[in-house]
């Protein structure tokens, strides 16, 4: 429900393992089945901005700035949080 108040400011969907380092992307329709309950403890609800901050030498795990929070997600969980990638310059409302 919270997704719909970011329509339209966001331009497309897809998932958090594709986003770029330095890019920013606004989670939504997180699957709370898939999502450790740590993780959402975290922060990592619908609404939230996430940064993608880099990525291990050996390609996992990848770590994001989510909220004030700097984590490590492993990649089978990144393939299962929908994302909306913010445009360049804009803000969260």
């Amino acid at each position: 429900m919270l997704h719909l108040q970011f329509r339209n400011i966001l331009n497309k969907d897809m998932k958090l393992i594709k986003l770029k380092p330095g890019e920013k992307a606004i989670a939504f329709g997180c699957e709370k089945n898939d999502l450790p309950l740590k993780l959402m403890e975290m922060g990592c609800l619908d609404g939230t901005e996430i940064i993608f901050l880099k990525r291990a030498p050996l390609g996992s795990p990848y770590y994001y700035k989510i909220g004030d929070t700097r984590i490590a997600i492993d990649k089978e969980l990144a393939r299962k949080i929908d994302i909306k990638l913010l445009n360049d310059g804009q803000e969260k409302n």
